[in-house]
């Protein structure tokens, strides 16, 4: 049983019922998410797209809960229209259905009309589950911010911190990943890690541990924090890792799903609603776990 079991369990303690803005809903992965999430009571789906094709797809399910479908004649239609109901009030999540990744993030960047919460940075934040590790993993950013600075930086672990809040880790520990665990003045990645270190040490992401520069096997690994005598509390324990840029955080992703084979769900955060935004090719599972996991981090 997947140990993501329990994003239910919060859900049901939380009595969350949010409304899901699914965009282009004609592909049967993101229907099938959204239908078990509602079946379970924990989404009002409001399904954008043709509307021939999802009552096709909705099927034997068309009558046994409670949606909503918005005819619309095409993806990009349908990217733009779901941003308007979240900034209208009318939505509260936002799934990916079947587009383009630039025609969904569009509109949800538009700096005129788009959600992208004043001061905020969009990032992405997935959450593994393997059996090779004692708790879940938030790793970020893989996929959004390609070289961050260190104020960019900064953001992104602000949004890994509160999701993982959103888990009920309320102290969560967090490592910066580098090369090695050491500052080297030609590794600028280490540079921002020892600062941000520092900022935390200060109080700037509240209750949270924060410890870098570090490898990601001491990350991990008690194993390895023994060899390399490195005492820190988020030795062998962390709850996040911060990528130091996209290149690093994209194989460390890839790594743990096509070779560790972990569970997976992902969300975006820096934005006025939780989105999910996953790929065309990921199966339900994916979805629906990622799309309650936007629900966890929901706030009414």
């Amino acid at each position: 049983m997947s140990r993501f079991k329990i994003f239910e369990e919060k859900l049901t303690e939380r009595k969350v019922k949010a409304r899901v803005a699914v965009v282009n809903a004609v592909i049967e992965s993101a229907v099938d998410a959204a239908i078990e999430a509602a079946s379970k009571g924990f989404a009002y789906p409001l399904f954008i797209g043709d509307k021939s094709k999802i009552e096709q797809l909705l099927g034997e399910h068309k009558n046994s809960f409670e949606y909503e479908i918005i005819d619309a004649k095409n993806e990009v239609e349908s990217g733009k229209k779901a941003v308007e109901l979240v900034k209208e009030g009318k939505a509260d999540v936002i799934l990916k259905g079947s587009i383009t990744t630039s025609n969904f993030m569009k509109p949800i960047l538009n700096k005129e009309n788009g959600i992208v919460k004043p001061g905020s940075l969009v990032s992405h934040i997935s959450v593994f589950s393997m059996e090779t590790y004692h708790k879940f993993l938030i790793v970020s950013d893989v996929a959004i911010n390609i070289v961050p600075t260190l104020e960019e930086k900064v953001k992104i672990l602000k949004n890994a911190v509160e999701l993982a809040r959103s888990l009920d880790i309320k102290s969560p520990k967090v490592a910066l990943l580098a090369a090695a665990e050491t500052v080297n003045m030609k590794m600028p990645s280490s540079i921002d890690a020892a600062i941000i270190s520092k900022m935390g040490d200060r109080g700037e992401f509240g209750d949270a541990v924060v410890e870098g520069p570090m490898a990601l096997d001491l990350a991990v690994s008690r194993e390895s924090c023994e060899e390399k005598n490195f005492h820190s509390p988020v030795g062998a324990d962390a709850d996040i890792v911060i990528a130091p840029d996209i290149d690093a955080g994209n194989v460390l992703y890839k790594s743990l799903t096509k070779l560790a084979k972990a569970d997976l769900a992902a969300v975006l955060s820096g934005t006025m609603a939780p989105v999910v935004l996953t790929s065309r090719g990921d199966t339900a599972e994916i979805k629906y776990w990622s799309l309650l996991l936007a629900l966890l981090s929901y706030k009414k």
